[in-house]
């Protein structure tokens, strides 16, 4: 009798050890199903709201501005400067004045890194240096400015002319200097731009040479950190290239690129750069623009199809997207996955799908497009007012 009963308790302890099992797979079951269920929904939503097309919008708030005619209106952070040759004013999102400042400039020489901005007048010897606070310096130089860069945290470099020398200076925003580097023809060449990582430890120059009857150019790399002491000139690594390189530029603090006649290079690193991958190029390039991850070429579409074609690369030379269009363009913004063009009134969005997610004509004339935190939403920027659009 003991023996049946003992096999009996054993029997019911492995029958609700079954029904545990069972139940915990069940819920397991519905837990995973109910996951699976999410999953597809998002994506589902994802898909269609990466695909979702807008045909119009709506003003949803408007601030009124009054600005001269001939002044020029640009982004500085998440503000709107706005600049003539008597001096420059920074508003906010809404349109709203944060600081103004007057200078005399005969032809303005403006350099913008995130939210500060440097002022130089060409020929002339004196920089002003802001953010979207109000004035960090006045700095005076020796000799005429050819060129400027600046880094978001004030620092400046300078391409000052001497005759048969040509210098950089690198400034703090209270005008000290903090380093000299001497160049001259016979051994760089004339540099012809500049650029200076966001944390002003590096700074990029493009030299333009002649070489036996053609030309060349060099991009140097130049490092004013602890790394760069023990370097001569504080100079770290450079490439040729035959070719002429118009414009050089930092991405991050570790990442740049440079424009050539018949290419697109890349360059890594945040000490010593190195070159990383370049793109070479058969039609020729009408204007570039960047964020900190892709870089956006415009030029003529050779198919006959549009009149321009956009391509958007990344560091590695991936090409994102390739699309014709036809809008008579001022600017390219590069915000997340979208691509905003436009021109005077009229207005384009793609997304690095190649999908149009907007096209249309605007009320109004369009100074300046400042995308918003999702695709649907933007700032427009005119000289009458600071509008706030809502796509549908």
């Amino acid at each position: 009798m003991f023996g049946k009963k003992e096999a009996s308790e054993g029997l019911k302890r492995e029958h609700y050890s079954d029904k545990i099992v069972k139940y915990r797979l069940h819920r397991l079951y519905q837990g995973s199903l109910v996951f699976v269920v999410i999953v597809a929904v998002a994506a589902a939503l994802w898909i269609s709201q990466k695909n979702r097309v807008y045909t119009e919008y709506v003003v949803t708030e408007s601030n009124a501005r009054d600005v001269a005619a001939n002044a020029k209106t640009i982004v500085l952070g998440d503000h709107i400067l706005t600049y003539s040759n008597d001096g420059a004013s920074c508003f906010d999102i809404k349109g709203k004045p944060v600081w103004n400042e007057t200078f005399e400039m005969q032809d303005p020489v403006v350099t913008v890194c995130n939210s500060t901005v440097a002022f130089g007048d060409y020929n002339g010897r004196k920089i002003y240096v802001m953010n979207t606070q109000g004035i960090l310096g006045e700095i005076a130089t020796n000799m005429p400015i050819r060129a400027l860069a600046v880094a978001q945290t004030g620092v400046v470099a300078a391409v000052l002319d001497d005759s048969d020398v040509t210098w950089i200076y690198l400034y703090n925003s209270k005008g000290e200097v903090a380093v000299r580097i001497k160049t001259t023809m016979s051994q760089f060449g004339y540099p012809i731009d500049i650029s200076l990582s966001p944390n002003n430890n590096l700074a990029m120059i493009s030299f333009l040479a002649e070489d036996e009857g053609t030309v060349k150019s060099s991009v140097a790399f130049y490092n004013f950190g602890e790394v760069g002491q023990n370097e001569v000139d504080n100079y770290m690594s450079g490439y040729d290239y035959p070719a002429v390189v118009p414009h050089v530029c930092f991405m991050t603090s570790e990442l740049a690129y440079a424009m050539a006649d018949d290419r697109l290079a890349f360059y890594e690193g945040a000490q010593k750069p190195v070159s990383k991958f370049e793109v070479l190029l058969e039609d020729e390039v009408r204007s570039v623009y960047h964020n900190d991850t892709y870089v956006a070429l415009v030029t003529y579409d050779t198919t006959g199809n549009h009149k321009y074609m956009i391509t958007v690369y990344d560091s590695n030379g991936e090409k994102h997207l390739s699309q014709g269009f036809d809008l008579e363009y001022r600017n390219v913004i590069i915000k997340g996955e979208n691509v905003y063009i436009y021109g005077e009134t009229e207005c384009s969005i793609y997304n690095l799908s190649g999908v149009e997610k907007y096209h249309g004509i605007m009320n109004t004339s369009i100074s300046l497009l400042i995308p918003g935190d999702s695709v649907d939403r933007f700032t427009l920027v005119n000289q009458e007012s600071v509008d706030t659009v809502e796509l549908k």
